[in-house]
């Protein structure tokens, strides 16, 4: 394609990167626009929005958030200063209350935790037992089910290797056409780079059966 010869961008590579960095946009954006690229040209277009808002908008905003913060500042010091003073007397209010009450109730607590000792005593009993009769029928099964899941999972992984082999090929073959066609330009010649084709219409046939015949 025939374009504009740029001088200016190649003698100032580092700038470059800073307009990409800090304002993020570049001189290739710009280019890219110029030649009818609605994309490009709509990024710019967004930025210089939002830089005209932002030049207008933003030194009211500045003092506003100003304002926000000392107003919240001064509000949050007087709540600190009652709360602290409340919770202090809350305290103190709390210990007598606690005081008061806590000796008229340990007498009932020392009767029931003896009786809760018994209690606790034989439920515990009667769970190592029934956990005793249980966990060997549950643990075979428990065996069995993950034998079967584990052997079904070795087996799919075995079929679906092929497409795994063709997704890797597919990549490495678009690799080599790229690397192909920059290097040769007008002369390339992508129909002598082979392609391999693992999943051919014979070995899905094989698979589909295979797998049938397994059960999936």
């Amino acid at each position: 394609m025939v374009k504009l010869k740029n001088h200016v961008t190649p003698k100032a590579k580092r700038i470059n990167q800073v307009l990409k960095q800090k304002f993020g946009v570049t001189l290739d954006d710009f280019t890219a626009a110029m030649q009818g690229d609605v994309t490009s040209a709509q990024k710019i277009g967004e930025l210089a929005r939002q830089g005209r808002l932002s030049a207008e908008l933003a030194p009211q905003l500045a003092a506003a958030y100003h304002e926000i913060i000392n107003g919240t500042t001064a509000q949050n010091k007087a709540f600190s200063e009652v709360l602290v003073n409340a919770g202090k007397s809350a305290i103190e209010i709390d210990k007598a209350v606690m005081n008061a009450t806590l000796a008229n109730t340990q007498y009932a607590h020392r009767r029931s935790e003896l009786a809760s000792e018994f209690i606790n005593a034989r439920n515990a009993e009667n769970q190592r037992h029934n956990y005793q009769m249980n966990y060997q029928q549950i643990k075979g099964y428990i065996d069995v089910y993950l034998a079967g899941i584990d052997n079904k999972t070795s087996l799919l992984e075995q079929s679906y290797r092929p497409e795994l082999k063709q997704i890797q090929s597919d990549e490495q073959y678009q690799t080599k056409v790229l690397n192909h066609v920059l290097d040769k330009g007008d002369n390339s010649r992508v129909d002598l780079i082979p392609e391999k084709q693992y999943l051919t219409n014979g070995i899905k046939e094989t698979f589909l059966k295979v797998k049938s015949a397994l059960g999936f």
